[in-house]
């Protein structure tokens, strides 16, 4: 498990892309992308949730991963603590916002959100990978799980 804690400003954002990346690194392409492209938009919500709140408190993103029992998992804290919406259908071209959600329904194998005991919610997504078994004695490589 790693932990970043990052100040709730949108320059943030990408400080958690970066961080996130090198570490990440080991996992195959299609384990790996989805999680780099869920990292900002998790904390981008957490940014506008700080925002909504008034708070000044940090936001936490948590990353485990965890290749031998076949997973990743994000989670990102912010200070708010009103329900995780439920994600759009559909979200119009123009619009400069709003396919975190989406994205996240999409590309997490699973994702909730969780209220925190001294306030706030954390918002969690899990990617599943399964080993793949070699006929030769190279070591496994990890692969995303079929979605069917």
């Amino acid at each position: 498990m790693t932990c970043l804690l990052l100040p709730p400003h949108p320059a943030s954002v990408s400080t958690a892309r970066r961080w996130a990346a090198p570490l990440l690194e080991s996992l195959p392409a299609d384990v790996r992308h989805p999680v780099v492209l869920v990292v900002p938009e998790l904390v981008t919500n957490a940014v506008a949730a700080d925002e909504a709140a008034g708070a000044a408190d940090d936001i936490e993103v948590e990353l485990v991963v965890d290749p031998p029992h076949g997973h990743v998992v994000l989670a990102v804290t912010d200070a708010s603590d009103r329900p995780l919406p439920p994600s759009p259908a559909h979200v119009p071209g123009e619009e400069d916002g709003g396919r975190g959600l989406l994205l996240l329904d999409i590309l997490a194998d699973d994702h909730g959100w969780t209220p925190r005991p001294c306030g706030g919610k954390c918002v969690w997504a899990l990617f599943r990978c399964t080993p793949v078994q070699r006929r030769t004695t190279t070591p496994q490589r990890l692969e995303c799980a079929d979605a069917a």
